[in-house]
């Protein structure tokens, strides 16, 4: 059995090495000249590791710490914790009142989330104003998208407050896809932007460069940039509906490098929607960095950052006042102008997207981050969508 893998992002590597070891000859073909798709790091010239993509590893996100395990990779703590930030401007509001605000949330989910917004569910909770402003900007944050188009049941994901670690890989998160890589060798092919998927009983694979025929494939690119390879015949609808229905949202990322490290931290601009914090690396030192994240199209406009980070870093520096920025070292990072993704992450998909794919379409079987249900959106549901997708072509073929 020969299979041809589209993507060669966590989910793509992950399928790849799934069916390497199940006995399956692959080939991946990835478009970018690196692998990791939305999971790239970078190191600042002062040393710094950060995160150009994805960067927390979440409580219950075991799949991706088997990987990192087996690889043995390591993991930094970050020292700052991804479930409790401080929220400052705003109408206000205290970490009491907070928190009993989103326990009332948690507590009132199972009876009134059904087909509502996170917005919709928030608005018919008696809760403080300013408690109420805190969890949307928690939420538009972190799923970089407005609360009217994130899924109320979502809100346990995206707004609980807790003390557990949330850590990144040690060096970088890319030193996983890196590894995932350097294992399958020279079945990874960079540079090969495929155009065209050819299925029928058997597949056949069109890039620029030529064509690859392959038993089956795994499609694990964005659902943002399907529609750019052209499949003959076309998708049913069962497939090509529910995929077509997903929405993205859109997400910036500013690093500065630090004249003193600080202790780590997390704070939120709670009217800006971005959050930022300190965190530990390599020996549980502060690294001489802070991250900011900022989440949502709207917020994205008022930072202006399609014109650099000048004003993002006048923000910044009014927040942080804590912090010694070096300004002239700031790194920006956003996803809405990559080509080959054109946002950052899928937006609560509906379950229909999940169960469209839970099988393969002929030789086709589909895996990425916006297939992996209450994964969605996380390195965690990309390697557990690979996976999946792998283990569905093999049955296939040995039924």
């Amino acid at each position: 059995m020969r299979t041809v893998v589209v993507g060669a992002g966590l989910a793509g590597l992950v399928a790849a090495d799934e069916l390497v070891r199940g006995g399956v000859e692959v080939v991946v073909l990835e478009a970018r000249s690196r692998v990791g798709g939305r999971v790239w790091s970078e190191r600042l010239p002062n040393g710094a590791a950060v995160e150009m993509g994805a960067e927390f590893i979440l409580p219950g996100n075991t799949a991706i710490r088997e990987l990192v395990d087996r690889f043995g990779l390591g993991r930094w703590d970050k020292g700052m914790r991804y479930g409790r930030r401080d929220p400052k401007g705003g109408i206000g509001t205290t970490h009491e009142e907070l928190a009993a605000a989103v326990a009332e949330v948690e507590r009132a989910l199972p009876d009134g989330a059904a087909r509502a917004s996170a917005r919709e569910f928030l608005d018919g909770l008696d809760i403080p104003a300013g408690a109420r402003e805190a969890i949307l900007a928690r939420v538009e944050i972190s799923s970089a998208n407005s609360a009217e188009r994130v899924a109320a049941g979502d809100l346990v994901g995206v707004a609980h407050i807790d003390d557990e670690p949330a850590p990144g890989i040690a060096g970088g998160n890319q030193r996983l896809p890196l590894a995932l890589a350097e294992s399958l060798g020279s079945a990874v092919r960079l540079d090969s932007p495929v155009s065209a998927v050819e299925w029928g009983e058997r597949v056949r694979v069109v890039t620029a460069g030529g064509e690859v025929d392959a038993d089956a494939c795994v499609v694990a690119v964005p659902a943002s940039v399907l529609d750019r390879i052209a499949f003959d015949p076309p998708l049913p609808a069962q497939v090509a509906e529910p995929l077509a229905q997903i929405t993205y949202g859109h997400a910036a990322k500013l690093f500065v490098p630090l004249g003193h490290p600080p202790e780590p931290s997390a704070v939120m601009n709670v009217p800006e929607r971005y959050w930022t914090w300190t965190a530990t690396g390599e020996a549980g030192r502060t690294q001489p960095v802070v991250s900011a994240f900022a989440g949502s199209r709207p917020a994205l406009d008022a930072l202006d950052v399609q014109n650099g980070p000048e004003p993002w870093l006048d923000s910044l520096e009014h927040l942080r006042d804590d912090l010694d920025l070096d300004r002239d070292g700031a790194l920006l990072s956003t996803w809405t102008d990559d080509p080959w993704v054109g946002a950052a992450y899928s937006t609560s998909p509906p379950a229909s997207v999940a169960e469209a794919v839970e099988e393969p379409t002929g030789p086709l079987a589909f895996a990425g981050e916006h297939t992996a249900g209450r994964y969605a959106a996380l390195m965690e549901g990309a390697i557990r969508s690979g996976r999946r997708a792998a283990r569905s072509l093999m049955r296939r073929a040995h039924a």
